[in-house]
Formats: C-alpha cells, structure tokens, sequence
C-alpha cells in the first residue's frame, strides 16, 4: 500500500499565480531518498488540499545506462509513480503541472544532461487536466551513456547521439556519485481556447 500525504496548496485566482509543491528525489548511483515538502496553496474562499500518494516502494540499487547492467541490484531505469487529487469538490478543471527541475549529479549540473526524466508522455515537464478526480503521474529516470564526438564516429552513431566533449571525462565525473533533482507539482487556472 502507498503512503498518502497531504500537501497543503495555495493557489490565488484573481491571476495565474502557480505556487508549487515540490518532491526532491536522489539516487545514490544511484540510492533513492524521496520526500516531501509542502507548501500552501489557496482556493478563493477556502483552502483546499492537494492530495499525494506516493506509489513506488523505496529503491535501492543502481542506475547504469541502458545496456549496462552487469551486477546484481543494478537498474537501467526507476519508476516513480504518484496518485494526485483534490479533496475537495472543484467546479471547474484546473491545470496539474509536474515538472523536474535542479537536476544533479554529485551536486554540479556539468552532466546534467545524461539524466533522462520523462514525465508521463513528456519529458521533464508535463500537464494534465486535474477534475475532482485522480490522476496518475508516472516518471521514468534513465541514465544515458556519456558519448563524444570520437565516440560517435567509432560506433556510427548519429551526430544527435553526441552528448558531452569527453566521454571519458564524463564517465569519470558521474561513476558512483548521486543523482539528485526535484519533482514539483503546481496548480494553476485552465485557460480554454
């Protein structure tokens, strides 16, 4: 069974002011750390609860790019998976935005790019109809092997698969070192065409 916390959320109508709650997840090469943090959000006249259920049991483990896994415990992707909701009756749709942001590996972001988040069918953004209703959120955390240029060319690969200057170098930097970014909700007004 999941763990359900209640995120306090605070949203002011009269303009499109998107007050966020934010989940900072962290693999240690890749070891889970997931929390919670709330803020407030407010619906005009009354407060109103944002609702979320983590779903995932806690991972440990490691996080290698796709291709890679040689050891037990090692993993080519985590699946995180939240149940949002309302607890209150909305009478008109909002808009649910889950965003990955402060995206890290050992506390820098030189490498950041190498850390592939896809949320639902985006990918380290995405928003969805939120109506007195659950919705499920599923994030996919890949890491991608670092390639350069030289790289490349050796195993014909595209140039769209060159991802740092030094793969080496790269290599080097992230092996065994922790992966950290923050997962934000925010609720704002929908705007219909």
């Amino acid at each position: 069974m999941g763990r359900k916390r209640y995120v306090p959320i605070v949203i002011i109508i009269m303009l499109m002011t998107a007050l966020g709650f934010t989940s900072t997840a962290a693999f240690a090469y890749w070891t889970d750390v997931s929390q919670l943090s709330n803020v407030i959000i407010e619906f005009e006249p009354e407060d109103a609860n944002l609702v979320i259920e983590d779903k995932q049991q806690s991972f440990t483990g490691m996080l290698v790019p796709e291709g890679y896994i040689y050891l037990e415990g090692e993993v080519d992707q985590v699946i995180l998976e939240y149940d949002v909701s309302v607890d209150k009756t909305l009478v008109k749709s909002m808009n649910l935005v889950v965003e990955a942001i402060d995206v890290k590996i050992d506390g820098l972001e030189d490498y950041e790019q190498l850390v592939d988040i896809q949320i639902g069918n985006g990918n380290r953004s995405f928003v969805n109809e939120l109506f007195n209703s659950t919705v499920t959120i599923t994030i996919v955390v890949r890491l991608l092997e670092p390639i350069d240029a030289a790289e490349a060319a050796d195993r014909g690969f595209g140039l769209e698969r060159i991802n740092v200057e030094d793969s080496e170098a790269a290599y080097n930097a992230i092996k065994g070192k922790d992966i950290s970014f923050t997962i934000r909700f925010s609720v704002e007004p929908r705007i219909l065409d």
